[in-house]
């Protein structure tokens, strides 16, 4: 694998969102890797889209650092992040055609002159100003440190009044910003230098070219002078993502683009999505509250829960291992009951004496949750480990949602061979299939 590929090409550290008195985001740290398909996974008000508008520069964070390759941009205006956002109405511009609309983003696009007709002393000035701007950086950061370590000192004497204490937090956290913009100034400067001085604006000729060779890609062949509103909702988002990657961007946000298509078109525009991001081969960081959209398109599931990140990890392992209760309900259908463990290899659960495997350890006595997703559990009409009643059936299409009654428990089973409500049957399963997962300690408000 290529060692780049491993790198973080977004962080966040510690970051904090608040409105007024209101904390959206709670100290988020947050890895991204460099051409990964990232879903934000959560319910409404999670924070998920807060993320996404922080990362694309649409919101400040109140105190932590937003890294991209490394360097803190929260500092930065939109325009400046190498950055594309297609938002939830995707915001095409009625009054032009599709390729206008693609092509808006290139009228800023600049690229580079041949480098042998540029005189040297171009690019010995550029190297002075370089390290001028970098000595004047540092210089800048060094006093800022200061500061901060007294601002930091400040803020561990209990003593102080709650005001004073949060007077001294709000200079710390506009001290973070200033510190932010120094640390991206010389790049700045270098590219107001370049602009003026080593490249130039995109011919009409060459952006026609690129335009149409983003048309082919997105599939939008012959509708390049339709009007906006003539289109269906799968073609507007082939446009919004064409006019996205026109402008060859390191990281694409796609803040729950399918969402307003019906079902069959919302199935082809994830594969398409899919395909086009292997094609490009770009980061892409997608926001969605259904948990199959993301199951089915991502390398990584960031699972968000009221302003925190429960669990980050490939679609199996949330799927399979959730961290806990309230992620095991959201990611999927689940049958979650109370365990209490005896030893390493047994336990009590559903009122037996079980075997049980777990990749954790346990101490005796310890009371559990234990997940078995109902696709893990076979119906038999005799031999099995427990010995319940069919109270319920659902037809899905290709298989059937069964509830089963096993003492005081209902049981969720899928299963492709049909049954009749009242009959007695057996359920069994392998140990693998169970699940045990910690306790929270706390109330579950969005269950």
């Amino acid at each position: 694998m290529d060692p780049d590929l491993k790198k973080p090409i977004i962080e966040l550290k510690n970051v904090v969102k608040k409105y007024d008195d209101k904390t959206i985001l709670k100290n988020i740290n947050l890895k991204i890797r460099k051409n990964d398909f990232v879903t934000l996974l959560g319910p409404s008000g999670s924070g998920k889209t807060t993320i996404l508008r922080l990362i694309g520069g649409f919101e400040w964070a109140t105190r932590g650092e937003i890294l991209f390759n490394g360097l803190d941009i929260k500092d930065l205006p939109p325009h400046m992040r190498d950055v594309s956002t297609i938002f939830q109405d995707y915001a095409l511009f009625p009054h032009l055609n599709v390729e206008n609309n693609i092509k808006y983003g290139l009228k800023l696009k600049r690229i580079f002159l041949p480098k042998e007709s540029i005189k040297p002393s171009v690019f010995e000035k550029q190297k002075q100003l370089q390290k001028k701007w970098q000595k004047d950086a540092v210089a800048a950061m060094k006093k800022l440190d200061k500061i901060q370590l007294e601002y930091e000192k400040d803020l561990k004497k209990k003593k102080l009044p709650k005001k004073k204490l949060q007077k001294i937090q709000k200079w710390l956290d506009d001290s973070d910003f200033k510190y932010a913009s120094w640390e991206v100034w010389p790049l700045l400067m270098n590219e107001k230098f370049e602009k003026k001085y080593l490249t130039r604006r995109i011919t009409n000729e060459e952006m026609d070219k690129i335009v149409s060779e983003v048309i082919k890609l997105v599939g939008l062949e012959g509708h390049e002078k339709k009007s906006i509103d003539k289109l269906s909702g799968g073609q507007k988002q082939r446009v919004a993502l064409a006019r996205s990657i026109v402008i060859e961007p390191s990281l694409l946000l796609l803040d729950e683009p399918l969402s307003a298509l019906d079902a069959k078109i919302r199935e082809q525009m994830q594969h398409f999505l899919l395909d086009i991001q292997k094609k490009i081969g770009i980061t892409f960081i997608f926001v969605t509250h259904d948990r199959e959209e993301a199951l089915r398109l991502s390398d990584v599931i960031v699972v968000m829960r009221e302003g925190k990140i429960e669990q980050y990890g490939s679609p199996k392992e949330i799927y399979d291992y959730p961290i806990n209760k309230w992620v095991a309900n959201f990611i999927g259908d689940s049958n979650i009951f109370e365990g209490q463990i005896i030893n390493e290899s047994k336990m009590i659960f559903l009122n037996k004496k079980l075997k049980y495997w777990s990749k954790y350890k346990f101490e005796p006595n310890k009371i559990v949750d234990v997940l078995i997703r109902p696709e893990d559990i076979q119906i038999k009409r005799s031999d099995g480990i427990i010995r319940g009643k069919v109270i319920s059936i659902v037809y899905k299409g290709s298989y059937y949602m069964i509830e089963v009654k096993y003492k005081d428990h209902i049981i969720l089973i899928e299963s492709s061979n049909e049954f009749e409500v009242g009959e007695t049957i057996y359920l069994d399963w392998n140990i693998t299939s169970m699940h045990l997962m910690e306790q929270e300690q706390f109330k579950e408000n969005n269950e």
